[in-house]
């Protein structure tokens, strides 16, 4: 399928779901003409690389990849200026929070042909099964599409450190499948085993005692080997068949019947809404330090996983045609988001 047949395809399955705000998909850039709405500049790819790059070790990197995506999310879909604009402000919160993190890096002449360094070093943080829930993947995935947006960030030192987070990563023991299969026919086979595992979970919907598992991760994995096939990587993607196995492989926790779920208004679209954004409860919480029990909303949600899995989830379920499945996969994805007494997800 080329890129054009894919747009088209993904607009009718879009037209289908009455989902607002989510027009525009593209592993390259949107064509200006084809947005409406305001979109962010390109200096949120330059600050998302810079955090990166300047991670102590992989974990903070979160912050950066996390404005990537934001950034991502904001440029390839049509949200409307007010929940585009509450976007933007969380970006530039979680910017200011961190501005040791954020802080501009020395000049560098770029080779965009070193970006081809970051892919090499990530298979060995694939092989074997799945390590620190697939982190490798998902930031090498969002720096390489940033990367060629921004070509002037392919500086030697910025490669060299973003190789660096996968060569961390692949000193992990890896997880492996708990089953014999170990790949899938093609991505939207690996794609269609993400959403049937998600209704899985059905029966913790409105149980917040019950802690989930990492949907979060789940989500913006498969998004990541997605991607890395869209940009031209399918043999990476196929390497990390068995990592996503292991990613799916959790069980669904016990539920004691005797608890009646509590009814809750999640989903895609309350999230999507301005409401949400300029919401001050979840400003509070989301420019505060994450911390168990008093604010498991902190900046574990707005800088290092809202972004990520919103950017993620909006283009995964550009595949899937079935709207009751997406409906019923977007409440359990996102309650965490909703209500800060689920913890996990």
């Amino acid at each position: 399928m080329n890129r054009k047949e894919f747009l088209k395809l993904y607009a009718g399955i879009i037209g289908g779901l009455s989902i607002p705000g989510v027009l525009v998909e593209s592993a390259h850039a949107a064509d200006p003409a084809s947005v409406k709405g305001i979109a962010l500049d390109e200096s949120y790819l330059v600050k998302g690389l810079t955090a990166m790059v300047r991670a102590s070790t992989w974990f903070p990197a979160h912050w950066g990849a996390g404005i990537l995506a934001g950034y991502y999310l904001c440029r390839d879909n049509v949200l409307g200026e007010e929940t585009t604009l509450g976007i933007k402000k969380q970006l530039d919160t979680a910017i200011a929070l961190q501005p040791q993190q954020f802080a501009p890096l020395a000049d560098e002449a770029a080779d965009e042909a070193l970006i081809e360094e970051i892919p090499k070093a990530l298979l060995p943080a694939m092989q074997g099964g799945l390590r620190a829930h697939g982190h490798a993947v998902i930031f090498a995935s969002l720096s390489v599409k940033a990367l060629h947006d921004a070509p002037g960030m392919a500086r030697p030192s910025v490669i060299k450190a973003l190789c660096g987070l996968s060569r961390q990563i692949a000193k992990h023991k890896p997880q492996k499948p708990a089953g014999s299969e170990t790949s899938y026919a093609d991505t939207q086979t690996m794609i269609n085993a993400l959403f049937d595992s998600l209704v899985r979970f059905q029966p913790l919907l409105g149980r917040p005692s019950i802690r989930r598992p990492n949907f979060t991760h789940m989500v913006t994995h498969t998004e990541a080997l997605m991607n890395l096939e869209m940009m031209g990587y399918a043999d990476l993607t196929k390497e990390g068949h068995a990592g996503h196995h292991a990613h799916l492989d959790v069980p669904v926790p016990a539920v004691d019947p005797a608890i009646l779920p509590v009814e809750e208004s999640v989903s895609l679209e309350a999230v999507m809404s301005k409401d949400y954004w300029a919401d001050p409860k979840n400003q509070k919480r989301w420019s505060d330090k994450f911390a168990i029990p008093n604010n498991p909303n902190g900046d574990w949600i707005a800088s290092g996983h809202l972004f990520k899995v919103l950017y993620s989830y909006h283009r995964l379920i550009a595949r899937v045609a079935d709207k009751e499945k997406m409906k019923l996969c977007s409440q359990i994805l996102l309650e965490r988001y909703i209500n800060p007494d689920v913890q996990g997800g």
